[in-house]
């Protein structure tokens, strides 16, 4: 039996699907964050069956007997369960499929395809929709279902899909019987990989799936798969990469730490001191907790800050909500107190950091100026290795500050933190401020998280202040 759940699973691998049909799928302990995530799609659940019975019912004029909500039906070997059926005026069928998204997604097709495919084996189905969240609906006050919902008309989607979905479900039913999983397709994910040793038995130190951005390109993978070439030691020099691909690939292959000294001297030299070392900790509900913000915006609960002065003094300030209330005005105003009218402002990607000041300025007009302020003299640390000023064999092409940080500051390790991430840190939060018991632990694991993320860029400057 091919369920839905399954056929999205062959989706993302064929192998995969193979894997959890003969129980080869690696035991993982379902974190904190994986576990945040399903309570917000319960959340979402919950919220659309309320939108059911007070505006949809009404707007169709069905009873009770019209409505079904999560049914399951079989159609040979398929099984599906949608969320949603209701009898419409003409006495057909509509299908909802309830999604804790702001936008429709080509995946949201096919898994509604699929669904379309065996229940109109039992019912006259004229249209199906995606019920999804409305980017654009700003809280204020009690949620208000009729605009944080949105009702997305994807019959034509459905219509273009049916042959290629039923083709794709036998596909996956033929792949689920196999006896042998390597007459089917491994994923070129190995990172997210949920079953390494099915897919991958024997992945090399470094991949060729470690090639920056390689996974975004099926072919260029499939291409090298194809040439027996895994270990990124034996790409050709004339395949064809991206120049930057190219260039993490020589360094791999030379050996040797690759330094820009000159331009990275270039770049330092743009810097105002005192340096502002910043980092914020946020939480981005599907449904806007206060008011002021929209679906899945980022609420800035938590910073840390060290201040480097030019004789190397080095002071350290921080800040943590953890009141049931919006964290912006007390933690701005906090902030506002340690960070001059002058000095760089030295980040770990300034997207981040600079939308965050972005719309915090926005909901509280009285920090626009503070915010924009903050934006005019921010600095990204990350860049001297996202452009491949410093690179060396060991970041295996990552950029972030956890690939970084162990080659330059071996001393200083996220290892040993219990929240060792940033979304162990937004998951824990919330549990804190809004669950029923407080762990005052995770309140001291979340300032010595956030500590060392602005600790490791001094650090990493220091280090690189000293190369060149």
């Amino acid at each position: 039996m091919i369920s839905k759940t399954d056929f999205l699973i062959y989706l993302d691998a064929p192998r995969h699907l193979w894997a959890v049909k003969n129980n080869q799928i690696d035991d993982r302990e379902r974190d904190l964050y994986l576990q945040h995530l399903l309570n917000q799609g319960y959340e979402v659940e919950g919220l659309a069956m309320e939108y059911l019975r007070e505006y949809l019912m009404p707007k169709y004029g069905a009873s009770k007997d019209d409505v079904l909500i999560q049914p399951t039906q079989i159609a040979g070997v398929y099984e599906a369960r949608t969320d949603i059926l209701i009898k419409n005026r003409s006495g057909k069928w509509d299908m909802y499929e309830v999604k804790s998204s702001t936008k429709v997604d080509k995946e949201n097709i096919y898994d509604a395809t699929f669904q379309y495919l065996v229940f109109s084996k039992h019912y006259d189905i004229e249209n199906v929709y995606i019920l999804h969240l409305n980017k654009e609906y700003v809280r204020d006050g009690d949620i208000y279902l009729p605009d944080l919902f949105v009702a997305e008309d994807i019959n034509e989607g459905v219509e273009k899909l049916k042959e290629e979905v039923i083709r794709l479900r036998e596909d996956a039913y033929n792949i689920s019987e196999l006896d042998d999983y390597h007459k089917s397709i491994a994923c070129i994910r190995p990172k997210e990989c949920p079953c390494l040793c099915v897919c991958h038995p024997k992945l090399p130190d470094y991949s060729i799936y470690d090639i920056n951005r390689i996974t975004g390109n099926e072919g260029s993978v499939r291409m090298l798969e194809g040439m027996g070439i895994i270990d990124v030691m034996d790409v050709p020099k004339n395949y064809k990469l991206s120049d930057k691909q190219r260039f993490q690939v020589d360094v791999a292959q030379s050996g040797e730490v690759y330094i820009d000294k000159d331009e990275i001297e270039s770049m330092f030299g743009e810097l105002e001191y005192p340096l502002y070392f910043l980092d914020y900790e946020t939480f981005n509900p599907a449904i806007p907790l206060f008011d002021g913000y929209k679906p899945f915006d980022h609420i800035t609960f938590q910073y840390s800050l060290h201040v480097l002065e030019q004789n190397g003094k080095l002071e350290h300030y921080e800040y943590l909500h953890t009141e049931k209330s919006d964290p912006i005005p007390s933690l701005l105003h906090s902030l506002k107190k340690v960070i001059g009218n002058s000095g760089s402002i030295v980040v770990w990607n300034k997207g981040f950091e600079g939308s965050r000041n972005k719309g915090m300025g926005e909901i509280y007009a009285e920090y626009r100026d503070f915010c924009e302020d903050m934006n005019s003299r921010l600095f990204d640390l990350m860049d001297v290795f996202r452009n491949q000023l410093y690179d060396d064999p060991k970041f295996k092409g990552s950029y972030s500050i956890k690939s970084v940080l162990p080659v330059l500051v071996p001393e200083l390790s996220y290892t040993d933190l219990d929240i060792s991430n940033g979304s162990m840190a937004m998951a824990s939060w919330y549990d804190y401020v809004f669950g029923k018991e407080k762990d005052e632990k995770i309140i001291s694991d979340l300032l010595k998280y956030c500590e060392l993320d602005t600790l490791a860029m001094v650090r990493v400057y220091q280090e690189l202040t000293y190369i060149i």
